[in-house]
Formats: structure tokens, C-alpha cells, sequence
């Protein structure tokens, strides 16, 4: 497939970040360290870089989404220019320009980073006259146009369902943390210094990822426990109710709930490991009932964090599996609860998270993972790369 060199890779995202951990940190990096070509077609890298751990950073025009159709034209100039062997695209919207990828690139591969069928329905800005709809109309494109590609990755085994026969090519590709990140984490001090019991959330701050139902414990138990809340609201009208009920000096949250907004990768490590417990209160709804694997959890593990998690599939399973945290109805009083038991038995947390900590070394970590990435990329480019991959996986520090 090569004609010659490496095998180019060009990785596609219109709404994912230069720094997306799954994208640039675990699949782009895997494939640059064994030997591939990659760039990472993305909207506004770092002012001024080009490239970073061997990845090239290809810029797009950052666009509202109602402006993403516009991005077509630059999208295909850019794939003309960079003359890739394999596209691989990270969001739903772009598989309608498979039929025009399809013309221009040897390969192509649909990246399936949730259950878009499930997740539109539960978008704030889609119409709710239409949010019955959406998801069977996402699942008919998906089922029609992913047929027309070489290969699809996704979290879980799960998400394949949508799909029809073709391609036939698969990954399920969960999103462990790369372990070595995490193997010496030093705590943000200021974070750290807080006496109670310090729970941490980082990700999307929606109300199907149980934020209310967090930020109700907490008011039950401001004076014990300090609730650390990193990440961006993508519904102005939910932000506005949260920072109501935390800015204020007289709010009935201030003190208790601290706002950290965006964390960018390279800070996680030191922000979970001045928390005490990783928290995912996740509700019942949407994608977040199907088996999952969220991210922050096993990162929060990989620091050393015990768990409170939603009983629900991929989290509430693992963390009581591997002993390594509380998962408990995804309700408000079940939160509270699981709070209180965290708050009566501080010594058990931490032995919960030493527990977590192990697992993710051993279990649940992107080193493990990482050679089925590249056996996926070689199966998909017809045989053996060029410059032959590392034997085994990376070794995992062991502290």
C-alpha cells in the first residue's frame, strides 16, 4: 500500500481538540512511535506549533457548529495536500464526506468515541420536537455510510451494533489512560491543602453526567467534603444555574464547590492527585445506560483515587470488581450515601484506591492496549509495516 516511505496517516476531527487524549495522546502517538507518517487535521492547534511528539498538527478554521458544513472544501484541499494512505475520521458529521474521501484516499476509518445514536437525542440544542427522531436517523447514516469505509474503532464492542456487516474490519478500543502519565502524579498543593474530603469531577459538565445530583450532596454535606469540578458547560443556561449556586459569597454552595474550568491534559495528573475520591454520577439516560468506559475514572484510579460511581454498565461493574470504590444507585440519595460511607471511613478510601491504582497498572491502562492498534493498522494496510513495531508492549512503571 506504502509507495515507498512510511505509511501517511491522517487523523480528522472538527470537534475535537489538538489535545484530545484518545485522539493525539494514545492513537496518534501509538502510530508516530511505531513508524507511521501521522498528522492531525484539527481546528486551532497551539499558536505556532507545527508538530508535537512526532505528530504533525494540520491546522482547520475553528467553526460554530451550524458552520461545520463549511469546513468541506478545506477539509479535502488539506487531504489532496498531505496525500494520505489512511483517513481517519473522529466525528459522526463527517461521514458525509466518505463518498468524497472515498475518491481521494486508499483508506478510511470511522473512530466511534460514543453512541452518537443515543447521545444526540439527549443534546440541548437539538429541537425537542425532533430529539425522537435524531437518533434514527443518526443510526440510518451511520449504518449506510460507515458500510463505505475500510475499518471502525469504537470504546466498546457495544457501539457495533448500529452497524451493518461491512466493514468487517473492527476494534473496540477502550479509553484507558496512557498509565506512565499518571505513574508520579504531584499533587496541586492549593487543592490538596483542603482538609475534608476532597471529591473530583472532570469532564463535560452536562446534566445526563449527574452534575445536579452532584451538586445536591454536596449541599447535604458542605462542611465534611469539598467538591472539585473541572471541565466546560456546553449549555449556557445549565452554567448559569451552576455558577449561581457556587460564585456568589452567599451562594449556598460557595466554599463547598469549586469551579476549575477547562483542565488541560497535562494538568489532570496533578489536579486528581489532590483529591481523595474520583467521582461519576452519571444518570440513567441516554448512552450513559449502556457500558461505558469513562475516561476520567481510570484516570483518577491510575493517581490513586478511590471511586464513587453510578452503579451502571462499565463503571459500576469494574470499580466493584476490583474493590476499589463504592457504586451505588444513580440517584441523589444514592450518591449521598455513598458520600457518607466515604466521609465515616477515610482509612478505607485510601486502601480503595491503592486497590484502583493496581488494576489500571495491570488491567485497564493504553500500554496494554496499544498493540492492538497497531495490529488493527496493519491489517488494514495489507500486511506488516515497513519499519517493524516494538515485540511487546511498553513496560509500565511500576510507581
Amino acid at each position: 500500500m506504502s509507495d515507498g516511505g512510511p505509511v501517511r496517516v491522517a487523523h480528522l476531527s472538527v470537534v475535537h481538540r489538538a489535545d484530545d487524549p484518545r485522539i493525539f495522546e494514545r492513537e496518534c502517538r501509538a502510530l508516530a512511535d511505531h513508524g507511521y507518517d501521522v498528522s492531525f487535521l484539527v481546528p486551532r492547534p497551539p499558536e505556532g506549533e507545527t508538530a508535537r511528539d512526532g505528530v504533525r498538527l494540520v491546522s482547520l478554521t475553528p467553526r460554530r457548529r451550524a458552520a461545520r458544513w463549511l469546513d468541506t472544501g478545506e477539509i479535502l484541499r488539506a487531504v489532496r495536500r498531505l496525500r494520505p494512505h489512511v483517513v481517519h475520521f473522529h466525528d459522526p458529521e463527517l461521514l458525509l464526506l466518505v463518498p468524497l474521501l472515498r475518491a481521494l484516499v486508499p483508506r478510511l476509518v470511522y473512530d466511534m468515541h460514543e453512541y452518537d445514536a443515543l447521545e444526540v437525542g439527549m443534546k440541548y440544542y437539538v429541537p425537542a420536537r425532533l430529539r425522537p427522531l435524531a437518533p434514527r436517523a443518526v443510526a440510518a447514516a451511520q449504518r449506510s455510510l460507515a458500510a463505505l469505509t475500510d475499518g471502525v474503532v469504537a470504546v466498546v464492542d457495544d457501539q457495533f451494533e448500529v452497524l451493518r456487516r461491512r466493514p468487517a474490519l473492527r476494534l473496540a478500543l477502550p479509553n484507558y489512560p496512557r498509565f506512565s502519565r499518571f505513574a508520579q502524579p504531584t499533587a496541586d498543593p492549593e487543592l490538596a491543602a483542603d482538609r475534608r474530603l476532597k471529591l473530583i469531577y472532570i469532564g463535560s459538565l452536562t446534566r445526563h453526567r449527574g452534575i445536579p445530583t452532584a451538586l445536591a450532596v454536596m449541599g447535604q454535606v458542605k462542611d465534611e467534603a469539598v467538591l472539585y469540578l473541572g471541565g466546560t458547560f456546553s449549555n449556557p443556561e445549565f452554567e448559569a444555574e451552576v455558577r449561581a449556586l457556587v460564585e456568589p459569597h452567599d451562594a449556598p454552595l460557595h466554599g463547598a464547590v469549586r469551579l476549575l474550568g477547562r483542565v488541560p491534559p497535562e494538568k489532570v495528573p496533578a489536579q486528581l492527585a489532590a483529591a481523595d475520591v474520583v467521582w461519576v454520577p452519571a444518570t440513567a439516560a441516554g448512552q450513559h445506560q449502556r457500558r461505558l468506559v469513562t475516561t476520567k475514572l481510570f484516570e483518577g484510579l491510575a493517581v490513586g483515587l478511590a471511586a464513587l460511581v453510578s452503579d451502571l454498565p462499565g463503571r459500576g461493574d469494574v470499580v466493584t470488581a476490583e474493590g476499589c470504590g463504592l457504586a451505588v444507585p444513580p440517584t441523589r440519595q444514592g450518591h449521598l450515601k455513598g458520600v457518607r460511607r466515604l466521609l465515616a471511613d477515610r482509612e478505607a478510601v485510601q486502601a480503595m484506591g491503592a486497590r484502583g491504582r493496581q488494576a489500571v497498572r495491570e488491567r485497564y491502562s493504553w500500554e496494554r492496549l496499544e498493540p492492538d492498534l497497531v495490529d488493527f493498522y496493519a491489517r488494514l494496510c495489507g500486511g506488516p509495516h515497513p519499519t517493524e513495531p516494538a515485540s511487546r508492549p511498553p513496560t509500565i512503571p511500576e510507581s
